[in-house]
């Protein structure tokens, strides 16, 4: 029974992974057409932000598969926490490509004489984004629901709840730190001084308000997809139990 719990774990984390390689597979095709059709490499940039957002999901794959196969070990738990600062690290990336939206801002959808602007480049670019922004958010979410499972499987669930909104709040600052102090998640490795110093010295009201505001946006929409993906195994319990009557 337990070796088929593994395989049946091992096997979602692989079809979800397979899922998000072919949204990131559709997103990037969307560049590369953009490119040939309207001419000029726009918003090849945000390959490399989706890049990074998949970086913490498969670290987070990592951690579940070692802390579900492996026994319990000095070991294992040195490879966990190894991994899971590597993942803290990298996990404002996800929320990070929310604030892409930024490079079509400028963009007028709407003439108050005629309505709404009829110019295909101009929504191509919107949806080629919200399919980059949209998928670095549900590699995000996966990764942080992933780490969330394990804490509440080993401490209780209402660890993993802390865990959660302590990390969406710390990667809302994150984001900040990314996207106006134009720090990133390398910097933290061979410029930790300068960015605690800056961080200390940047006392500016808007951080705080940034991060307040992303966190609860974060915060919001993880409550819905985590019912989302409860209500999947609700189904499931449902359908098990229709099953046997």
């Amino acid at each position: 029974m337990e070796a088929r719990n593994k395989e049946r774990f091992v096997k979602n984390i692989f079809n979800g992974i397979g899922i998000y390689l072919f949204l990131s597979f559709a997103a990037c095709i969307m560049v590369i057409f953009r490119k040939i059709y309207f001419g000029g490499a726009g918003y090849s940039f945000l390959i490399w932000n989706l890049f990074l957002a998949w970086v913490p999901l498969i670290l987070a794959a990592s951690i579940g598969l070692i802390y579900r196969l492996h026994k319990r070990s000095i070991l294992k738990n040195l490879y966990i926490l190894i991994l899971g600062i590597g993942w803290f690290a990298f996990y404002p990336n996800c929320a990070y490509l929310i604030t892409d939206y930024i490079h079509i801002s400028g963009i007028k959808y709407y003439y108050s004489q005629i309505g709404y602007v009829m110019n295909f480049d101009i929504w191509y670019d919107f949806v080629l984004v919200s399919l980059f922004v949209l998928t670095g958010f549900l590699l995000g979410f996966i990764s942080l629901y992933l780490l969330q499972i394990i804490i509440s499987d080993k401490f209780n669930k209402a660890l993993g709840w802390m865990f959660v909104i302590i990390v969406l709040v710390l990667s809302s600052f994150g984001v900040y730190l990314g996207r106006f102090v134009r720090w990133n998640s390398w910097d933290l490795v061979f410029n930790l001084k300068v960015i605690i110093k800056s961080v200390l010295l940047d006392s500016k009201h808007y951080a705080a308000e940034f991060t307040v505001l992303l966190s609860l946006f974060l915060i919001l929409i993880y409550f819905a997809i985590y019912y989302i993906a409860n209500l999947n195994k609700l189904s499931y319990m449902l359908y098990k139990r229709n099953k046997k009557f």
